[in-house]
C-alpha cells in the first residue's frame, strides 16, 4: 500500500512539474494566433483575386478554371482550393500567370505560390500512385508518340490490302517500272 502512495505522489509531482515548466500566455493560444495569421493572408490572397478578375470582366468566362478557384477561395478557403482536382489548378495556374503582369500584390503573390507548390505535390503524388499502381515506366526507354494523319477512305483501303498482302495497284507499277517489266492491267471482277 505504502508503494502505491508513493508511485501516486511520484506522478503527482511530475504533473506539477509539467505544469509549471509550460510556458505562461495571455490572450489567445499559440495555434488560435496562426489560425489568424492564416485567415490574414486567405483575406488578401481573396480580395486581390476577386479585384484583378473584377478589373478584367471577361476573364470570369474566358478563364474558367481561374473562376472556379477565385470562387472557392472567395466561400470556402485556400485548403479547399489546394484540394480541388489536379487538372482544374494547373490550368487555372497557368490562366492566373498569363493574366498578372504585376505580382507586387502580396495577395497575388502568396496565391501564386501556393498554387505552384499545391500543383507540383499533387503532380508529385500523382506519379507515385501511378508507380505504385503498377504503371512503372523505364526512364531510359524512348518515348513514342503516335502521329495521326486523316486520309481518304480509298488510301486506307490500298494500305489495308498492302498489309494483307495484296500490294496497291499504283505500288505494283511503279516496282513492276523499276524492274523493267511491262505493266499490266489488273484482273477486274465480272
Amino acid at each position: 500500500m505504502a508503494h502505491t502512495s508513493s508511485n501516486a505522489a511520484t506522478g503527482a509531482l511530475s504533473a506539477i512539474s509539467r505544469l509549471l515548466t509550460q510556458p505562461i500566455t495571455f490572450g489567445a493560444r499559440p495555434s488560435s494566433r496562426k489560425a489568424s495569421r492564416t485567415s490574414v493572408g486567405h483575406k488578401q490572397m481573396r480580395r486581390d483575386l476577386y479585384t484583378l478578375l473584377e478589373r478584367h470582366p471577361a476573364s470570369r468566362q474566358t478563364m474558367r478554371h481561374l473562376d472556379v478557384i477565385e470562387r472557392t477561395l472567395r466561400h470556402i478557403d485556400i485548403d479547399a482550393v489546394e484540394a480541388l482536382p489536379i487538372k482544374i489548378l494547373v490550368k487555372g495556374l497557368a490562366e492566373f500567370e498569363a493574366l498578372v503582369w504585376d505580382w507586387s500584390p502580396v495577395g497575388l503573390a502568396t496565391l501564386r505560390s501556393r498554387l505552384a507548390v499545391a500543383v507540383k505535390r499533387r503532380q508529385h503524388e500523382a506519379s507515385e500512385v501511378e508507380l505504385s499502381q503498377g504503371e512503372r515506366h523505364d526512364s531510359n526507354a524512348p518515348r513514342i508518340d503516335a502521329e495521326v494523319n486523316e486520309v481518304s477512305h480509298e488510301l486506307y483501303e490500298e494500305m489495308e490490302r498492302s498489309w494483307s498482302g495484296q500490294m496497291p495497284a499504283e505500288l505494283l507499277e511503279a516496282q513492276r517500272a523499276m524492274a523493267g517489266t511491262p505493266a499490266s492491267k489488273p484482273k477486274q471482277a465480272d
